[in-house]
């Protein structure tokens, strides 16, 4: 998968340029990191709206794979602008419209090639808050997307096979209910009347009239082979590639002092909230799951765009020991990876001050947006 840096990004006069590697935005409480995350996702049109009365137009700069796009939405409208080599193109927020562009441009690949498989679920998984980490469904599923597996595809085809199944069933019943009729009008029939070859006559019509139903269901015989054949192999790539995350995983925790006792496996701790951990370290090892993600995914063959953008998802439950112990962790990270670009919201002064794009406490929060 092509990577995804931001390069800059304007809210209304506010201009902020982003780098290579670690970045930050530094502001106390109430002072606007929220808005600056969420006008990031709403220029990209990751949401349908972004809720602040005094901004008026977002502009981003991105670069993927070494190519120039600009995205442009005014606040309050449904659309947005984007431009790449001088072309414009005009997109509603969340379309698979837009979906097809950001798919073709990041190019990330799956087991199977297919249309269904959406963009938008990857990109989120890059953008760590509170309220984005309380799907847990949703975090599953952007692993295994992350992993090649293709969950649209395999959604969608259960679905349509399950819809199959309902059909075959209800034509089974009406099957029985014609075979009892026919019994019974045959045994009337030859009771009052003399019709040669009367039993083969209505069996040939029965079986004309059913030919339809014995086509569906050696179709659904067809597609649930098909189905199983399709998610084994998908079941089998998943769980290399999460033992390979889950590897990773680990080792990061017991480098910040976890023991493998907290966990009973990686899906499980995605799925579910852990029962052994405080709020404040499962949410830390959330956070190393991202940066777990982020290292196996240097040789490319997940679909990890190698950007991670953090609300705040740190900040308040952990202490300044354990706040630093994951900045080392990051460093060390990003020594490894050239290639990852990492944004952080905080109002922790412990942050590098080369690192620090904007700091909002020095530009009067949220007055920096005209409020």
């Amino acid at each position: 998968m092509n990577s995804l840096k931001l390069v800059s990004l304007q809210i209304d006069d506010t201009h902020i340029h982003f780098k290579d590697g670690p970045n930050y935005i530094v502001g106390n409480n109430n002072s606007g990191k929220t808005t600056v995350f969420n006008c990031i996702r709403y220029a990209l049109g990751l949401t349908k709206s972004v809720v602040h009365k005094h901004i008026s137009l977002i502009e981003l700069e991105v670069c993927i794979n070494g190519l120039g796009i600009g995205f442009r939405r005014e606040v309050g409208s449904t659309y947005l602008s984007v431009w790449q080599k001088g072309v414009t193109h005009k997109y509603r927020a969340l379309s698979k419209e837009l979906d097809r562009f950001l798919t073709e441009a990041l190019s990330p690949t799956y087991i199977y090639e297919s249309d269904a498989e959406s963009i938008f679920a990857l990109l989120n998984f890059c953008f760590l808050s509170e309220e984005r980490s309380a799907n847990r469904r949703q975090q599953w599923e952007s692993i295994n997307s992350m992993c090649g597996v293709n969950v649209s595809l395999l959604s969608s085809v259960e679905k349509d096979i399950y819809a199959l199944k309902k059909e075959v069933s209800k034509n089974k019943e009406l099957e029985k209910i014609v075979d009892e009729f026919s019994r019974s009008i045959t045994v009337r029939l030859k009771e009052s009347v003399k019709i040669a070859d009367l039993d083969s006559t209505i069996e040939s019509t029965k079986e004309r009239f059913f030919d339809e139903f014995r086509e569906k269901e050696g179709l659904l015989i067809n597609a649930m082979s098909k189905f199983e054949e399709i998610k084994e192999r998908s079941d089998l790539v998943l769980r290399s590639k999460i033992a390979e995350i889950e590897d990773v995983f680990f080792s990061l925790n017991h480098s910040a002092g976890f023991e493998r006792s907290f966990f009973d496996g990686l899906e499980l701790f995605i799925k579910s909230r852990s029962k052994t951990m405080s709020y404040g370290e499962e949410t830390f090892s959330r956070f190393i799951l991202v940066l777990a993600v982020a290292k196996v995914a240097q040789e490319g063959r997940y679909n990890f765009p190698q950007l991670i953008i953090n609300d705040s998802y740190l900040s308040f439950d952990l202490d300044n020991r354990s706040y630093r112990r994951s900045l080392n962790i990051l460093d060390d990270l990003m020594f490894m990876n050239k290639g990852l670009q990492y944004i952080e919201f905080t109002y922790k002064d412990e942050v590098p001050s080369e690192h620090v794009v904007l700091n909002l406490n020095a530009q009067g929060g949220l007055h920096v947006f005209g409020s």
